[in-house]
């Protein structure tokens, strides 16, 4: 936040919940080629290639932070109007672990890595090694315990003589 944003605070005119941000993903009006919107928006916006590229990265991007409703809406509107979608959220003073996370390319572990935290790590000499060879694959719809396996089932004596249908 600036100084100047802090000052408008103080006065009492504008509060946080006043201000939004532009959050910008590369997404695209059905219909509208990638290249001719990039081209569009780095022309709407006087964007050099390369920031097009980054905008259109798939990354989450917040295009403004912190500006009246106003300003949000007349960028989400100049946006649309070259084919290319954005969402309009409430500005955070400080950014999120989701915020951050947005912002971050997806990637993959390298191979053998740990995927969880630390404290969720197990030792690997410490997990058993059961044998597999006793497991068979059987085709699709068959049943998964022999008849032999099965307990016997004892018929039931019932007596439904006092039963009537009507």
């Amino acid at each position: 936040m600036t100084d100047r944003d802090k000052d408008i605070l103080h006065a009492g005119s504008v509060t946080p919940a006043d201000r939004f941000d532009l959050l910008f993903r590369g997404d695209i009006v059905p219909g509208n080629r990638l290249d001719e919107v990039k081209r569009r928006v780095a022309e709407r916006f006087k964007l050099d290639a390369a920031a097009a590229d980054q905008l259109f990265s798939g990354s989450v991007m917040r295009m403004k932070r912190g500006v009246d409703k106003v300003t949000a809406e007349r960028i989400l509107q100049q946006l649309s109007e070259v084919g290319a979608i954005a969402t309009i959220v409430a500005n955070t003073t400080e950014p999120t672990t989701q915020d951050r996370a947005h912002n971050q390319p997806l990637s993959m572990a390298p191979l053998g890595a740990y995927v969880s935290d630390a404290v969720d790590q197990v030792e690997a000499d410490a997990l058993p090694v059961y044998p597999l060879d006793q497991l068979v694959l059987e085709p699709v719809g068959s049943n998964m315990i022999e008849a032999s396996e099965l307990p016997p089932i004892e018929p039931l004596d019932l007596d439904t003589s006092d039963l009537a249908l009507e």
